[in-house]
């Protein structure tokens, strides 16, 4: 099959599919599928680099930063390292596995074609739209929490006014052409990688004792059980208020481990989402052939290379019944900044300035994925 798919127009009749009469291209017979493959008036123009730019930047929001301190004071550092591992182990077999589909059929709209394809038709229309919903509240979540991001510095816009403005920035550029934006999305790729890179570095400095102030570290282990309110009895070596420390746990025991590592591991899953839109850009790849089956692989590397470090370090600098970190259970306030596992080390660690350069870098990372 010819890699410009721009010059060629195939149509699926029965169990394979053929060119049309007056285009040339060849045509197999392993797919089952009645649906017609026509040509499309998109431009292809991304190529490997836009296309990788575009994956990265779409899977890496807000969630390494400020929300995966839900699965930190729900399972504990080492029940949220845990985690992300399971996590991630889900999300390379599933990457492969699509890495090597789109390596044969690098077609538009590849999430929805697979599973009509090589399994029936009514679950190709069930995965579009659920996966149109997930977008749908994927853009809305990382749009609001950008706009609680600017509440950090307390400008008195509020989130409403703040939710709007950043929803005109997304559509602009999203209304910009796809090889502009293929480039903008190659720089924010590498604006976040960079991003990355320094807060785990900052993490290594704080651990070796860098900043005016001592931070309480607390102990790299697993949550003694699941529990709804992020306190327990368990941990004597805690800096707060007693208090908060004297709240029962739900889920004791054994099985209490396992249900808050289940639970991080779920939570963890949201995390990685946004590599697949790697596959959604094969109508618009100058080679998807070529291109596609590398840049769904170079999506392996970011539960391996990025999120697991990131969360060991963290836990680290931090105790994980701090009432600062967020909690999937409670509501603590609008997370901004000030609850970033990330953050609250080097806040602790008397270094000003970096929260608020922190606070702007996770405002644009959740624009750019949104």
């Amino acid at each position: 099959m010819d890699d410009d798919f721009s010059k060629t127009e195939y149509r699926a009749t029965g169990n394979h599919i053929e060119p049309d009469d007056d285009i040339r291209g060849s045509s197999g017979h392993w797919f089952s599928s009645s649906f017609e493959f026509r040509k499309d008036a998109l431009d292809r123009k991304l190529r490997r680099p836009q296309i990788t730019g575009i994956a990265f930047s779409g899977a890496v929001g807000i969630g390494l930063f400020i929300t995966c301190a839900d699965i930190i004071t729900l399972s504990g550092p080492l029940g949220a390292v845990i985690s992300f591992s399971l996590a991630g182990l889900v999300i390379i077999s599933v990457m492969r596995s699509l890495a090597e589909m789109v390596s044969v059929r690098p077609v538009k709209g590849a999430l929805m074609d697979y599973p009509a394809t090589f399994v029936d038709k009514a679950l190709g229309v069930a995965v579009g739209v659920i996966y149109w919903l997930a977008n749908c509240m994927s853009t809305v979540t990382l749009t609001i929490q950008a706009a609680a991001l600017t509440e950090y510095w307390q400008s008195g816009l509020g989130v409403g006014w703040a939710t709007l403005i950043l929803l005109g920035f997304i559509l602009v550029l999203n209304c910009l052409g796809v090889a502009l934006y293929g480039t903008l999305e190659r720089i924010f790729k590498w604006i976040k990688i960079h991003l990355i890179l320094a807060l785990l570095a900052t993490m290594i400095a704080i651990r070796a004792g860098a900043g005016q102030q001592e931070v309480h570290h607390g102990d790299f282990v697993v949550s003694p059980g699941y529990n709804s309110t992020a306190f327990n009895p368990a941990i004597t070596k805690y800096p707060y208020s007693s208090e908060l420390v004297n709240r029962p746990i739900d889920v004791t025991g054994p099985f209490g481990r396992i249900l808050a590592i289940w639970t991080g591991t779920t939570l963890a899953m949201f995390q990685f989402m946004g590599g697949d839109i790697v596959l959604i850009t094969a109508a618009e790849a100058v080679h998807p052939r070529r291109d596609l089956p590398k840049a769904a692989r170079f999506m392996y590397l970011l539960p391996v290379s990025f999120y697991v470090p990131a969360i060991i370090l963290a836990g680290l600098n931090l105790n994980y019944l701090d009432p600062r970190l967020a909690h999937p259970h409670v509501d603590g306030g609008l997370l901004t900044a000030k609850r970033s596992p990330f953050v609250i080390p080097i806040i602790d660690a008397g270094i000003s300035g970096l929260p608020d350069f922190f606070n702007a870098c996770f405002i644009v990372s959740a624009l750019t994925a949104a």
